[in-house]
């Protein structure tokens, strides 16, 4: 999340309290601060707060949180509450295969992994869904790494 530094919390942040199953996960919640990652004027004003949770797939409402990561540009009820400059960007990560999921709206999704053979199965089974310009570019990085077919 983006906010501006001088901003205080009046309330607790409850961001990501609808979509955890249990409330006590609320309290395991870690959060980083960090300067703003992207240039702007006023950028030191600004600062990115990260929250993270090490959990397993069953402690959350997965399918809310995606459908609030959606619904960033609709004035739709599933959202996430309004805290900070900018609409949060939710990563999914795995840390068993290492694999990085980021929605970033309605229009798509990125899937990234540091070893590609990992998601070779995706890319193939949802080749139709990725736009030509992403595609020749994962194959032109697959090529480089002799990982093409």
């Amino acid at each position: 999340m983006y906010k501006h530094k001088t901003e205080k919390r009046k309330r607790r942040l409850k961001v990501y309290q609808p979509f955890l199953k249990c409330e006590n996960y609320l309290h395991r919640i870690q959060v980083k601060s960090s300067p703003y990652p992207f240039e702007l004027d006023e950028a030191e004003e600004y600062e990115m707060q990260q929250f993270s949770l090490l959990c397993k797939r069953e402690d959350l409402r997965v399918n809310e949180l995606l459908k609030a990561a959606c619904n960033e540009d609709f004035p739709l009820k599933l959202r996430f509450l309004k805290y900070s400059i900018a609409y949060p960007d939710v990563f999914f990560v795995n840390i068993t295969k290492d694999i990085i999921f980021f929605i970033y709206d309605d229009s798509g999704c990125e899937v990234i992994a540091l070893e590609a053979d990992r998601i070779r199965a995706l890319y193939e089974k949802y080749y139709d869904w990725i736009e030509e310009v992403d595609r020749k570019r994962i194959e032109e990085g697959l090529r480089e790494r002799g990982l093409s077919k």
